[in-house]
């Protein structure tokens, strides 16, 4: 019996399992009847992604591409008329002409969201697209700010904080802020205008000589959650301004030179902190994680991974802190941080680019800044 002679149902069952582009388009050229299958299967698709080999899964409604061998660019609106994201990599430039990826995203209507960290500004994909509600990018490119009034994700990798003073007011609806840059640039503080909408604020520049971060979260009056990654010692704000709304907020510190007194009137600011990391921090001692404990009144999670100079004695205090006045804190130190999990069943610790549900706490809390979701697609519910 050959593979054509099963009954269609079987074969849609075993193109499901596919996800690997090429694959897809080498069936879609077989026959008629597999093109009209492959088209079937594709037809699910929401996601076109770059491969990534860090222990990612792919389930049907994503496809990714790994060769660099050229394809055909003009099957792609036929293939995906549904398609939600696309990672527009080099390796997809590669093998798609430019004129025909142009013309995908001119006629992809469902396109929300795109991952584009090309360099060639006469290539940018941005300038087609009207309605686009998700951007990843290196920087805010001319095009990209006069279409940007329905963005509500912004991702930037070669980027700096005090830039976004200019551009911020393209951005009058955002509620995700991730930037990132790994060279030392010299940043600057944030003055534009009040970003109310801001919900999820995540931010990691390799800046020695000040963060800025948490002066640009005072012009965020909304914002939830916060995702930190500390290079410099030296934190610009102002301690006596109060942020009522901030309810989760995870730091890694990468810089080892624990200012505890400026720490502590950096965190009375959150008096609604729910959830709290400070992660990587070599200076950290039992003796703040109990003042912390006091400070913050609403803290029910707690998480100080990689601070070897907290013990046993904290989580011991912290026991007897909670039976004496009736608070239910969960606290995790590397003596017992495998407990978080069974603890919280709900939070993730998995690798992708793309995370179901617009969720801090599901999508972001457990993981390294590196790891964190490209976009939080909003749940269909």
């Amino acid at each position: 019996m050959s593979i054509n002679e099963l009954p269609e149902e079987c074969l849609l069952i075993i193109f499901d399992l596919i996800n690997e582009l090429d694959d897809l388009l080498n069936c879609y050229k077989v026959c008629s009847k597999w093109s009209h299958l492959i088209a079937e299967r594709t037809r699910k698709v929401k996601y076109l992604v770059e491969y990534q080999d860090y222990g990612y899964s792919y389930t049907f409604d994503y496809v990714y591409y790994h060769t660099e061998e050229p394809i055909d660019g003009t099957c792609l609106n036929a293939l995906f008329p549904n398609l939600m994201i696309a990672n527009f990599g080099w390796k997809l430039r590669e093998k798609v002409d430019h004129e025909d990826i142009v013309t995908f995203v001119k006629q992809n209507k469902s396109l929300k969201g795109i991952i584009d960290r090309f360099h060639n500004r006469d290539k940018s994909v941005f300038q087609y697209c009207d309605d686009l509600e998700m951007v990843s990018a290196n920087y805010i490119e001319t095009c990209m700010a006069n279409n940007s009034a329905s963005i509500k994700q912004l991702l930037l990798s070669s980027y700096l904080l005090g830039v976004f003073t200019t551009d911020a007011h393209y951005f009058p609806n955002l509620e995700r802020l991730h930037i990132y840059n790994r060279l030392d640039w010299p940043d600057s503080l944030y003055d534009g205008p009040i970003l109310s909408r801001l919900k999820i604020f995540e931010l990691s520049l390799a800046n020695y000589d000040a963060h800025y971060g948490f002066h640009f979260m005072d012009s965020c009056p909304n914002l939830q959650s916060a995702h930190i990654r500390l290079y410099s010692n030296r934190i610009v704000g102002d301690g006596s301004l109060k942020h009522e709304s901030l309810q989760d907020l995870d730091t890694n510190d990468y810089i080892h030179k624990f200012n505890w007194n400026q720490s502590k009137s950096l965190l009375m600011k959150y008096p609604n902190l729910k959830h709290l990391a400070l992660r990587n921090n070599q200076s950290l001692k039992n003796k703040g994680v109990l003042q912390l404990v006091n400070i913050l009144p609403n803290l029910v999670l707690f998480d100080v991974r990689c601070c070897p100079k907290v013990t046993q004695e904290a989580a011991a205090y912290i026991q007897d802190y909670n039976k004496l006045y009736g608070r239910s804190i969960k606290f995790y130190f590397d003596g017992n941080y495998h407990e978080i999990e069974s603890d919280w069943p709900h939070l993730s610790s998995k690798r992708g680019k793309i995370s179901q549900g617009f969720d801090f706490m599901k999508h972001c809390f457990l993981k390294d800044f590196n790891s964190l979701p490209t976009f939080l697609i909003p749940s269909e519910e």
